[in-house]
């Protein structure tokens, strides 16, 4: 996938480039035909967009990429033999067409393929890739000419000596089939998307348009997160319109002074923006994903804020980089959380939306900036000997920074809010004098861990350890320990139901764990007892909630409720490698142990990820150890939580 982000990126770059210089010689206006392409490559996003996201979710995700790289190389390498200017905007339109159903495609397949620590590099090196290409492909539309003019000596290329630029296409068009090569051979189980098999028709569309709009309104951290790339991207927008005619009055010299400038500033920010690409992993082992996004659109904002009241070069450069840094750590971060955050069957809508949303923003503030800015006009105070330069164009860029900061602080008490909600529910109820109306007096322990790492060998030994001290203690398991919840499990593990829903899993499991609470674990609880599960909701945040990609939130919402908010004291997480769990077991494999060993690497990641994040509830053992090694750390483990 870094070999396709990179060349892909290259490809699109120099599509752009080798575009804008071909339609120049079509045209006695090139300020016309350039903007054209450009115009053409904004708009299909403000109306394709939303249903290429459908697309996404809808079909082989492999095959849409496959399919649109090999419909790009053939229509890039055609330009050459196009002389007609309205035809090379509807290609350049179309192109954008194909790209947005490859993005979002591309987007939504890429937690399938790393584990979810491995997310956050993943998304480093593909936004490095697909910005750092942008320079080398300026250089190699230059470095083309020489030998599109040697080859273009020889009568079969004879299309080169006419337009020297066309062998920049033909390279484009390399890179593309490049492209689809290497997406052929992805696994198609990483790329197919989980979905019952409704058929698809305009009136079905419309609903799955429908559904992912609702799914983005109604989760509260992909709702922050999308709203405020848009309000981000109206605020940066004005950089983008407004920045050469500030590096041209801060400058101060003629077009060449003020080109110079604008090139540096341009230079600045790429720089700032690699910076904060690559930083962005160091500053996520320090801090919560949720607050890096919001904190790198303040800084952005600040910087902003920063650059447009200098008035020389040198700060306002050094100001430059800071934009960039910000920038960059806020969009690696956004990627990371909404692949993390998205229900995989959505992942595909909820990036288009926020590409369209995006688009739109730029598309509002590239002509919004400048307009507000000749509406100031030029003016100035004076403070003193010293005079104040209140220009339209400063103000302008005052406020698209001030837009950056207020998205940073929106984005950012929404996402403390979640934070500090989600931690209050995991901390553990060991801080509660009651739950759900009932005293709390007995010890709540719960073994964690993959297929095949030893639970029911060490719940045995921790049984008959305590009840050897004459304690009462209730050994139960899930799915299951009551009768109407053992009836699920056998829906739940039977091989045959190899088509449920992953929702319809997450539903069934909570189900299960109401009715086992409910009758069993709750009263033994507050008859003072010792009750050992065998799993309990910590399993669904890892099975359903990451490796299903459901969204960890939304699972664990569901389970609080449907247990009353009982959680365990402390849950025992049993670490083993899961390839070393799955030799381990014994028997017919039911529905879950037939998975593949990829989504039980998936399980095992996120079991170590909740145990990093909620230290004070987690003790992990490592399991590859003899079993009674095991359980002299088990009993290590409870003895500060025991309240007998």
């Amino acid at each position: 996938m870094w070999a396709v982000t990179t060349v892909s990126s290259l490809g699109d770059w120099l599509g752009v480039f080798a575009l804008t210089l071909f339609v120049q010689r079509l045209s006695g206006r090139p300020e016309f035909a350039v903007g054209g392409v450009l115009l053409f490559r904004v708009l299909p996003g403000l109306f394709f967009g939303p249903f290429a996201g459908v697309l996404a979710d809808r079909f082989d995700r492999r095959r849409l990429m496959v399919s649109a790289d090999l419909c790009r190389a053939a229509l890039i390498a055609s330009i050459p033999w196009i002389h007609n200017l309205w035809a090379l905007f509807a290609v350049s339109a179309v192109m954008e067409v194909l790209s947005l159903l490859w993005a979002p495609a591309k987007d939504a397949t890429l937690p399938n393929l790393v584990g979810r620590d491995q997310l956050m590099t993943a998304n480093q090196l593909s936004l490095i890739t697909t910005y750092g290409t942008f320079p080398i492909s300026g250089a190699l539309v230059a470095g083309l000419a020489a030998p599109a003019a040697l080859l273009g000596r020889i009568d079969a290329f004879s299309v080169l000596r006419e337009q020297p630029v066309s062998l920049a296409f033909f390279v484009d068009a390399a890179t593309f089939l490049f492209s689809a090569a290497m997406v052929a051979t992805f696994p198609i189980r990483l790329t197919k998307t989980p979905r019952a098999p409704v058929p698809f028709n305009a009136v079905q569309g419309l609903r799955d348009l429908a559904e992912g709009l609702h799914f983005v309104r109604g989760h509260p951290v992909v709702r922050g997160l999308v709203v405020g790339a848009w309000t981000a991207f109206t605020g940066g927008g004005a950089v983008i319109s407004l920045g050469p005619i500030f590096a041209r009055r801060v400058s101060g010299g003629g077009p060449a002074t003020a080109q110079a400038a604008w090139g540096g500033l341009i230079v600045a920010v790429g720089f700032g923006l690699v910076a904060g690409m690559v930083t962005a992993g160091l500053v996520a082992r320090r801090l919560p994903r949720e607050r890096i996004f919001p904190a790198g659109l303040m800084l952005s904002g600040a910087a902003v804020v920063g650059t447009a009241s200098m008035t020389s070069m040198p700060p306002a450069t050094a100001f430059t980089i800071l934009v960039g840094l910000g920038a960059g750590l806020a969009w690696v971060t956004i990627y990371t959380l909404l692949q993390e955050r998205t229900d995989e069957r959505l992942r595909g809508r909820t990036f288009a939306t926020l590409y369209t949303g995006i688009q739109l923003s730029l598309f509002l503030s590239l002509a919004g900036w400048p307009l507000i800015a000749g509406a100031i006009g030029d003016h100035s105070a004076r403070a003193g000997s010293w005079r104040i330069d209140l220009s339209g164009v400063r103000i302008a860029l005052w406020g698209g920074g001030i837009l950056l900061v207020a998205a940073g602080i929106v984005t950012g008490r929404g996402a403390q809010v979640r934070l500090r909600g989600r931690a209050a529910r995991l901390r553990g109820l060991q801080l509660r004098p009651s739950l759900g109306g009932g005293a709390r007096r007995g010890l709540f322990v719960v073994f964690e861990g993959v297929e095949g790492a030893g639970k029911s060998t060490q719940v045995k030994m921790l049984h008959d350890a305590l009840s050897a001290c004459g304690r009462d203690v209730v050994v139960t398991r899930e799915p299951g320990g009551v009768p109407i919840s053992e009836r699920v499990r056998g829906v739940l593990l039977d091989p045959a139901a190899r088509e449920m829903d992953p929702k319809t899993e997450a539903l069934l499991y909570a189900a299960s764990r109401a009715q086992h609470v409910a009758e069993l674990i709750r009263p033994a609880l507050e008859r003072g007892a010792v009750v050992i599960c065998d799993r309990y909701i910590d399993s669904s945040l890892a099975y359903q909630g990451h490796a299903r990609a459901l969204g960890e939130d939304d699972v664990l919402r569901l389970n609080v409720w449907a247990t009353d908010e009982l959680l365990p004291d402390i849950a025992l997480l049993l670490h083993l490698d899961p390839a070393a769990g799955l030799a381990r077991t014994k028997g017919d494999p039911d529905r879950i142990e037939q998975e593949d060993l990829a989504f039980h690497k998936k399980v095992g990641e996120a079991f170590l990820s909740l145990a990093r994040s909620y230290p004070s509830r987690f003790a992990v053992l490592d399991a590859s150890q003899p079993p009674e090694m095991v359980h002299a750390q088990a009993m290590a483990a409870i003895l500060p939580f025991d309240r007998g």
